[in-house]
């Protein structure tokens, strides 16, 4: 199925690649002010110039708001910098396999493409952080007297992007002809006041600098609404007993109880915890019970078999551990252990607790689809002087219907998410610490929501969205409120990326345009001679630019050299 997927993106991106050419040899782009590059094309409009000058009318205004937070976008640099070698580093020490963290998808922020970006909360957010940006730059030029040709889109077919055209010699110095020029920017610069350059070194650095800065702002400004009056007109009911998961082919999945699904009855009888619920189905073995609450707002009753369960369900995995290199993945039900059957956790634990390190077991088990299969596990040593194989697991003999239980605390996890940029503790340095901790979390969060099974802000559009509910001046919003903090967290989300990305020092982006203006005044401050500061100005950018780029492909493709596209 997926391989289909690909190939019809693949024909579908083939065609579009061929109108695009015939359209542009046709002559038909350009009579819509639109040019291409291979399949990029880009559409530029020439219209909102007296729109752009109204917004720009305070210059100096711009010009202290910018100057004011460009060390911010030095920091930054420096951030990038930093984590860039780290990433590299931990490859080489310890490369992972390849997995949703590092796939090549999943470094462009496209929603659609990157799964961890959801796509139409995605794509709002992405047109937002486009238009901040250029108008960002657009703004400061205008604000230096620099003169700003166009805005426009850049689509593939969709779109990916969008730019503003500066003219390129007041700003740089030169012009570089070529489509690509207009929106990278060329690759070359003359000194402050040669050619026809018109901006000073500040004035390019705040130019340069204002699109990641406005993304930035932009971001705070979100986050500061959701984690303020947003996320404070929220309130939660009290904690609920949810389906954490449900195991393939078993007397659950086949009468269509679904994941999230809040339990309040079985057989009219109102249960309140798991241990509660799995005694009551143990009782009721080898009849039928009836499964009443809710899916959402909708009341939902399953009438289900119960039956015995023997096994243990596996919940997860750990990368580059015995039970992953094996094949065994979430969803598998393991049944046994070199012929031992295995009718619970306690049956697991005490056939493990006679293995040892490098000793290798064939493990039974039974798939997704229902088949059985007997797995070679070569296990590895853990915490403890046995055998480890590394997954978690819920003992199936706690239910008999094949539905894994817990508890949702739905007033902590709302709690949790108000504090995530608390600024608490009983030293500075203890605050400084928690909220450095909450920014964090904050950018991995969309991570672990995926690939970690954890609820973040993606609960509010989940099922479990019944269990919360606005209040003081959200009140009359309903459930509005919940698209305007999923709006909110991922406009703030994806405007700290974009800016922070931006921020590598590194040519194209405005970061490495920032780096070569920063180099050629150090430089020139210590070389006197305008021929020597150019020439070793540029090798010392274009030395980041190749080292970065090859940093970002190392970190993409060395999973897949070590481990194997398998």
């Amino acid at each position: 199925m997926l391989d289909s997927v690909w190939l019809l993106v693949l024909l579908g991106f083939a065609f579009w690649w061929t109108i695009v050419f015939m359209l542009d040899r046709a002559g038909v782009l350009k009579r819509f002010n639109t040019t291409s590059i291979g399949p990029l094309i880009m559409w530029r409009t020439y219209r909102g110039q007296k729109f752009l000058d109204m917004l720009a009318s305070p210059k100096e205004f711009w010009k202290m708001l910018i100057t004011a937070c460009i060390p911010m976008v030095f920091f930054s640099m420096f951030l990038m910098l930093l984590m860039m070698v780290i990433l590299d580093a931990a490859m080489i020490v310890n490369t992972p396999s390849p997995g949703p963290a590092n796939a090549p998808q999943n470094i462009l922020a496209i929603p659609g493409v990157n799964q961890f970006i959801p796509f139409v909360w995605g794509w709002i957010a992405l047109i937002v952080a486009m238009v901040v940006h250029e108008f960002g730059h657009a703004i400061s030029a205008k604000a230096e007297n620099i003169k700003v040709k166009s805005l426009g889109l850049l689509l593939i077919p969709i779109p990916i992007g969008a730019f503003a055209e500066i003219d390129e010699e007041e700003m740089f110095g030169t012009k570089t002809e070529g489509g690509a020029a207009e929106i990278l920017g060329p690759m070359d610069t003359k000194a402050a006041g040669a050619g026809g350059r018109k901006a000073t070194s500040m004035a390019q650095v705040r130019i340069l600098s204002a699109g990641v800065i406005s993304n930035f702002l932009i971001g705070i400004l979100a986050f500061a609404l959701l984690f303020g009056p947003v996320l404070g007109a929220v309130a939660a009911t009290n904690s609920e007993m949810i389906v954490v998961d449900v195991a393939p082919n078993t007397a659950a999945s086949q009468a269509g109880i679904q994941k999230n699904m809040q339990i309040k009855t079985v057989d009219n009888i109102s249960v309140k915890t798991p241990d509660q619920f799995n005694a009551y189905l143990k009782s009721r073995q080898g009849s039928s019970v009836i499964i009443g609450g809710l899916q959402g707002d909708r009341p939902v009753s399953y009438t289900v078999q119960a039956s015995a369960l023997n096994g243990v369900y596996i919940l997860g995995t750990l990368d580059s551990h015995p039970a992953a290199k094996a094949g065994i993945a979430p969803g598998m039900q393991l049944v046994s252990i070199n012929s031992t059957p295995i009718k619970d956790n306690n049956g697991y634990m005490t056939f493990m607790a006679n293995t040892t390190p490098g000793q290798t077991v064939s493990v039974g088990l039974i798939a997704k689809n229902g088949t059985s299969l007997t797995v070679p596990v070569t296990l590895e040593s853990g915490t403890e002087p046995k055998g480890y194989m590394g997954f978690g697991g819920a003992d199936l003999s706690d239910n008999s219907i094949g539905v894994i239980v817990g508890s949702f605390d739905a007033r902590n996890h709302l709690s949790n998410l108000q504090n995530i940029l608390s600024f608490q503790g009983d030293t500075l340095k203890d605050k400084l610490l928690n909220l450095i901790g909450g920014i964090l979390t904050i950018l991995f969060l969309p991570i672990w929501e995926v690939t970690g099974g954890v609820y973040g802000f993606n609960v509010f559009q989940s099922d479990l969205t019944s269990l919360f509910h606005p209040v003081g001046w959200a009140a009359p919003l309903g459930n509005v409120i919940f698209y305007i903090i999923l709006s909110l967290f991922w406009i703030g989300w994806l405007n700290i990326m974009v800016g922070l990305f931006n921020c590598m020092p590194m040519i194209p982006l405005d970061g490495g345009h920032i780096f070569r203006e920063v180099t050629r005044m150090t430089v020139g401050k210590i070389v006197h001679d305008t021929a020597k500061v150019d020439h070793i100005s540029r090798a010392i950018v274009n030395g980041f630019a190749i080292t970065l780029f090859a940093s970002l492909v190392f970190v993409i493709v060395a999973p897949y050299i070590v481990h194997g596209i398998g």
